[in-house]
């Protein structure tokens, strides 16, 4: 059968534009993928650098007291000065005391309320916090508060 148009032969024609067309599809495809690989990293939270906790070490017993009476002490010279009242002193003992038990045990006493520190069978310092609630919560108390000082000193001087 003869044709008017002559066909010509599939790899007579130029392969210029087939590797334009592959190229820019090839670069259209990568720039996708690295888009989309950018917003999952913008989008995933950052991990934070967790900080180890502080390795707690307990005090030496002689360190402790010899700190702790020392605060008593200058708790004591306020008090007689007039500079705080007798709940701020009874108040202050109780932290000082319970602070005493932490340092030496690791228990986080100054947490605690009067049954966990009787829970935990401390009762060195349960009894003498027991003492301090009527002075500390009340609006009067009958408690001698330089007799309260000496209590707390003691408990501190006792320990073991």
């Amino acid at each position: 059968m003869q044709t008017s148009v002559d066909l010509q032969d599939p790899f007579s024609y130029s392969i210029v534009p087939i590797i334009i067309i592959s190229a820019i599809i090839l670069v259209s495809l990568i720039a996708l993928i690295t888009v989309l690989i950018l917003r999952k990293k913008k989008n995933r939270p950052v991990k934070q650098k967790v900080e180890a906790a502080p390795v707690f070490r307990i005090k030496s017993k002689e360190l402790a007291q010899r700190e702790y009476l020392d605060k008593i002490a200058v708790l004591e010279q306020k008090y007689l000065a007039g500079q705080i009242d007798a709940r701020s002193v009874h108040q202050e003992l109780s932290a000082i005391v319970r602070m005493f038990v932490h340092d030496l045990t690791g228990i986080n006493a100054q947490n605690f309320s009067l049954n966990e520190l009787k829970a935990h069978n401390i009762y060195q310092i349960s009894n003498l916090i027991e003492e301090f609630y009527a002075p500390e919560f009340a609006e009067r108390s009958d408690k001698e508060t330089t007799n309260s000082i000496q209590e707390a000193r003691e408990v501190i001087i006792r320990w073991n």
